[in-house]
C-alpha cells in the first residue's frame, strides 16, 4: 500500500480554487486560512495525495531553508480516515522532501490530533515544543521535527 503525490499548479485558478475548497472544508478550526490569492502567490508546494488512482488527502510543503522544510495542511479525507492513510501521506511527503534536499523536516500539528501526533512519534519523529495560544487565543500546536537520513 502506498500513497504517491502530485503536484498543484497553483499558478492556474481552478487547481487553486480545489486546493482551497479541501483547506476550507478541512481547517475550519484554523484562524489562518490562506485565500486564493495567497495560495496562487505561491511559495508552498501543495499536492494531492492519491492511493488507488483516487485523491485521499492534500498536503505540502515550504521550504524554510536549503536544508530545512515545514509541512503544511495535510489531511486526510473523512472517508479515507482509520485505514492507515495518513501514515502513508505523512511518509509520501517525507521522501518528497528528502528528494529536494531537505535535511529536517518539522511540522506543527493541532494540539486535538493525537492520531496524527502519535503517527509522527512512531515515523521518529521528536516533540520539540508545545505552543499555546500559537496562533489565536486557545489554539494550541505541537511542534515536530525529523532528521532525514
Amino acid at each position: 500500500m502506498k500513497v504517491h503525490l502530485i503536484a498543484y499548479d497553483v499558478s492556474q485558478k481552478d487547481q487553486a480554487e480545489e486546493l482551497y475548497a479541501y483547506i476550507s472544508e478541512y481547517y475550519t478550526s484554523s484562524p489562518w486560512i490562506p485565500n486564493i490569492e495567497k495560495i496562487m502567490q505561491g511559495g508552498v508546494k501543495y499536492f494531492k495525495a492519491m492511493h488507488n488512482n483516487q485523491q485521499i488527502g492534500i498536503t505540502g510543503y515550504v521550504l524554510k531553508t536549503p536544508t530545512l522544510a515545514e509541512t503544511v495542511k495535510t489531511t486526510v479525507f473523512h472517508d479515507f480516515r482509520s485505514k492507515g492513510l495518513g501514515k502513508l501521506v505523512s511518509e509520501a511527503i517525507e521522501e518528497e522532501c528528502r528528494r529536494n534536499g531537505v535535511k529536517k523536516i518539522m511540522t506543527t500539528i493541532f494540539h486535538f490530533n493525537h492520531s496524527m501526533v502519535a503517527i509522527k512519534l512512531k515515523q521518529g519523529y521528536t516533540i520539540e515544543g508545545y505552543h499555546p495560544d500559537h496562533e489565536a487565543p486557545g489554539f494550541h500546536e505541537y511542534s515536530l521535527g525529523k532528521v532525514l537520513k
